[in-house]
């Protein structure tokens, strides 16, 4: 990026680690011991023996999260402190890593040893699978009984995250899904190019592209953009479609809309940019991952979620970056939607209470502007995004401009989101390659291929 920051991760890390150990140290350290009392004068009686205090049994709260590098930083920072604020609580964290995760929780709740609290998301559905199976439990009564305002956090968050009138988490980390571009700010400059503002549109984008995009004989050292519909074809053909003024599904989400006119402009103006421009990577032209791409700097520009920005130490010294908006259809908006992580109390939780204090203390203010420090998504929370720590690093005040402006989320109505986003990206798959064109046949048979997984009835 071309601005300085003023401390370091580095060091950030480095001091709140330190902290982390003293705070741990201090709760572990024991206790002084008592002066001894003093013998009672001759002829004096002795006191008369007092019970000692029995002392308050401690609750266990089980938490089950997802082994993540910046998840994992917070949970060590976090724990200690909310152990000394609350001495009649012990936190117990188990971590499995996220390809496991619904299986492994799914199969604690069917032995009856499923603990308190637990990670969950609106990616996949998996929130609402998890409330399916009945292994969270709604938080409508704890909210009500610990007078909880949830105007801390978006309402699209909590929007996205409701079901049937139920509330089933509170918000941990969100992001307007696929909604921003990243872009090489030295090649910008290089070609001699004026960097694009939040105003700039998809024939922007085109021309941009196609000027940045860069050649040695007849090797590509630099591709000219590249959209996100090789990583996430769902996410990145919404945000295009929303860009053109339509939905890939109805409001009930019971519909696929890939035939409408604004889903197919957005995969022809994909495919385009593969296969009629030439200025992004087919798919066997990927080397080694989309994210290790954009850190060589073989790409100019690339849509993707704020979870692009982790990139940032990685880049270094190597060139200059910064974000924007996807660029603008002809809706005037770049298109976005609510992704959220959250935390929810399971239905078998024996301390629903105290595990909902923790759930809490995971969602508050500190706790998402940690996470930012630390880099990567941060809290869905106004006082999270709009936090002066995190607004010192100048691609985070473009994402809270796109966080206060984003779309509502749609989900299949089936909860059958990860089903049928995998059936997508590989149908997707030979347009990008240009292997297939966006006919009408083949876009049909794309949207009947997905319709029938929106058909299955709810898991």
């Amino acid at each position: 990026m071309s601005d300085k920051r003023s401390l370091s991760r580095r060091d950030f890390l480095r001091t709140t680690a330190f902290s982390a150990v003293g705070l741990a140290l201090a709760a572990c350290a024991a206790p002084a011991a008592p002066a001894p009392a003093a013998a009672p004068a001759a002829g004096e009686a002795a006191p008369a023996a007092t019970a000692a205090p029995v002392a308050a049994e401690k609750v266990q709260v089980r938490f089950h999260a997802r082994i993540g590098a910046q998840e994992d930083a917070l949970y060590d920072m976090m724990m200690p402190k909310f152990m000394e604020e609350n001495p009649n609580i012990e936190i117990v964290r188990e971590s499995f890593p996220g390809a496991d995760f619904v299986t492994k929780v799914s199969t604690m709740m069917a032995g009856g040893t499923l603990g308190d609290a637990m990670w969950s998301a609106l990616g996949g559905a998996t929130i609402y699978f998890h409330y399916a199976q009945n292994i969270i439990a709604p938080l409508d009564d704890l909210v009500a009984a610990q007078a909880v305002d949830l105007s801390q956090w978006y309402e699209g968050c909590l929007n996205a995250i409701t079901i049937e009138g139920s509330l089933l988490g509170i918000p941990f980390k969100a992001h307007p899904g696929w909604g921003a571009t990243y872009y090489n700010a030295s090649a910008y400059a290089e070609v001699g190019l004026a960097e694009p503002t939040a105003d700039w549109t998809l024939d922007d984008q085109i021309e941009y592209a196609m000027k940045l995009h860069k050649t040695e004989g007849d090797q590509v050292v630099r591709f000219g953009y590249l959209p996100g519909g090789l990583e996430n074809a769902w996410k990145a053909l919404l945000c295009v479609t929303r860009a053109y003024g339509g939905q890939l599904l109805n409001e009930d989400g019971t519909q696929f809309l890939l035939m409408e006119d604004a889903a197919r402009q957005a995969i022809q103006y994909t495919w385009d940019m593969h296969n009629v421009h030439n200025v992004a990577p087919k798919p066997d032209q990927i080397l080694g991952s989309v994210g290790e791409m954009w850190i060589a700097g073989a790409l100019a520009m690339n849509t993707a979620g704020t979870f692009r920005s982790n990139a940032d130490a990685a880049i270094g010294d190597t060139f200059d970056w910064m974000a924007v908006g996807n660029a603008k259809g002809p809706a005037g908006v770049g298109g976005s939607d609510y992704e959220v992580d959250a935390f929810c109390v399971t239905s078998a939780s024996q301390h629903p209470t105290e595990a909902f204090q923790w759930v809490q203390y995971l969602t508050s203010q500190e706790s998402g502007v940690q996470l930012g420090l630390i880099g990567g998504t941060i809290g869905g929370r106004p006082d999270v995004y709009g936090d002066e720590r995190l607004l010192a690093f100048p691609f985070r005040r473009v994402f809270k401009d796109l966080m206060d402006n984003a779309q509502p989320s749609r989900l299949v109505g089936n909860w059958r989101q990860g089903e049928a986003e995998g059936v997508l990206a590989q149908m997707c798959q030979p347009l990008w390659a240009g292997t297939e064109e966006p006919t009408d046949e083949y876009i049909s048979s794309i949207a009947t291929a997905v319709q029938d997984v929106l058909n299955k009835p709810r898991p």
